[in-house]
């Protein structure tokens, strides 16, 4: 069996539970090591966050959703917001179908003009929102 990179405590009480439970710690150490490793962009959004009010809201760093990491995640909103990052559109659509809205702004223009990356994060926090995935168009023959 090739190795995966986790380790796989097996029991033939526990089997899969320890597994899983493996699988979890490994993805809450890299999550730790993602959030130490912040790029100046990363940062600077980072700040804007913490510094401008948001009405209650919060924001999380590295926030797991399925088998990815947002960046910063808005849980109240579902809103998650990444900065340069792989335009992966398996990742987006898989976010998009678990009824988060993606947000993409890249590490120059947030260093070039932060205030206007505010402008664009207060206008998707503020903006029309109903807590649902966005709709899907559904094919159906008569």
């Amino acid at each position: 069996m090739p190795d995966t990179g986790t380790a796989v405590v097996e029991s033939p009480v526990k089997g899969n539970r320890r597994r899983r439970w493996r699988t979890l710690q490994n993805r809450i150490e890299r999550a730790r090591d993602l959030r130490r490793g912040v790029n100046h962009a990363e940062q600077a959004i980072w700040e804007l966050l913490c510094t401008h009010p948001l009405g209650g809201l919060r924001f999380r760093r590295m926030h797991p959703i399925g088998p990815f990491l947002a960046v910063f995640a808005c849980v109240a909103r579902k809103l998650v917001i990444e900065v340069d990052g792989d335009d992966d559109p398996r990742r987006t659509q898989l976010m998009e179908q678990l009824g988060w809205r993606v947000a993409r702004f890249s590490a120059k223009d947030v260093l070039d003009d932060p205030q206007e990356t505010w402008r664009e994060i207060d206008r998707l926090l503020n903006g029309p929102y109903n807590g649902s995935p966005a709709p899907t168009t559904v094919e159906t023959e008569f």
